[in-house]
């Protein structure tokens, strides 16, 4: 991790991030080059097994969706240790997204904030990419992030893609895409719900947006879990980017990841945890970097977490290194789920 922070994070660092985003991906699809590294990124523990919507995981960190918008490069990144691995968010037609500037760092904070708006090349190309997969072994869990602003759309990429993976995420929660609050109402998403249902045979995860504790909307995003749990999803993100004006972003807002959401972060883990009890499984989003507080987000109720921007920021080494931190938590403070 040390030679990533010294010397390869500072040139990425140097360019625009959509362009340094864009040469990780290059090195991603050298998958030749993970396979035969892959071995030093792993952290076997048995203590760390797991589960995410119930499919059973060597352990509990997970890839958020985003990082491989286009599914073309979950192959290498399974080799980074990964319990599972999150590609899209793939949508039925392919999307430009928001103009640019579209994505801004906050160094001091460990941070980005993006306005992204879902770019991607569409439903067609994802299960090409997918596709090729079929032959690679699978060392980690694979999770299809989907989402649109129409339900027909989106049931679609959940029936097409959902034989070729393990679980199929529903985003419904992203701040930087037009539309897409829609499913925010409960009689919507429990329309789309319904809808994708008619042919689920794996199990589901939703993304669901974030709040802050007092400020009024912890109620109403509660309730689009009760409905989940209604229709029987197995799994809620929890959750996505924080909504946040800046005047660098051509749109003017988009949405915050990074450190600076760590303690609501546990702080909704909690109250989903005290409102669902072990009726559904809780996946914790935002801000976790470390073994600390990957064991923090298991001891307040999550099954799994999820990372992306801790990975830009630290590298591919990254979930080793929580691995190993949670490894000696758990030995010596005990298992959080218990």
């Amino acid at each position: 991790m040390q030679l990533y922070k010294k010397l390869m994070r500072p040139l990425l660092f140097t360019l625009e991030p959509e362009t340094a985003w864009h040469l990780s991906d290059l090195g991603l699809s050298q998958t030749w080059l993970w396979k035969i590294m892959g071995s030093g990124f792993q952290h076997h523990n048995e203590l760390l097994k797991a589960t995410v919507a119930g499919i059973p995981i060597k352990n509990p960190v997970g890839l958020a969706a985003g990082y491989d918008k286009n599914c073309r490069f979950l192959s290498s990144l399974q080799e980074l240790g990964f319990g599972y691995v999150t590609g899209g968010t793939v949508t039925k037609n392919p999307r430009p997204g928001n103009p640019k500037p579209r994505v801004i760092r906050l160094k001091d904070q460990s941070a980005l904030i993006n306005a992204l708006g879902f770019p991607g090349d569409g439903l067609e190309k994802a299960l090409s990419e997918i596709s090729k997969m079929a032959s690679v072994p699978k060392k980690s869990v694979r999770i299809i992030s989907v989402s649109g602003t129409d339900i027909a759309d989106i049931a679609e990429c959940h029936q097409q893609l959902e034989p070729l993976c393990d679980a199929i995420e529903l985003n419904i929660s992203s701040p930087n895409t037009k539309g897409l609050r829609i499913f925010q109402e409960p009689s919507n998403l429990r329309s789309l719900l319904a809808e994708v249902n008619q042919n689920k045979s794996k199990p589901l995860l939703v993304k669901t947006p974030p709040y802050k504790s007092g400020e009024g909307d912890d109620e109403k995003v509660l309730n689009l879990g009760r409905i989940c749990l209604e229709e029987k999803v197995e799994s809620l993100t929890v959750s996505n980017t924080v909504p946040i004006a800046h005047d660098g972003l051509a749109v003017g807002q988009g949405g915050l990841s990074g450190s600076p959401l760590f303690e609501n972060t546990i702080e909704m883990v909690k109250t989903y945890r005290a409102e669902f009890g072990d009726s559904i499984e809780i996946n914790a989003c935002g801000g976790i970097s470390s073994g600390y507080q990957a064991y923090e987000a298991l001891k307040a109720g999550a099954s799994s977490i999820q990372i992306l921007t801790s990975l830009i920021y630290q590298g591919p080494r990254i979930v080793q290194s929580i691995n190993k931190e949670l490894s000696e938590l758990f030995t010596n403070r005990g298992n959080p789920r218990n």
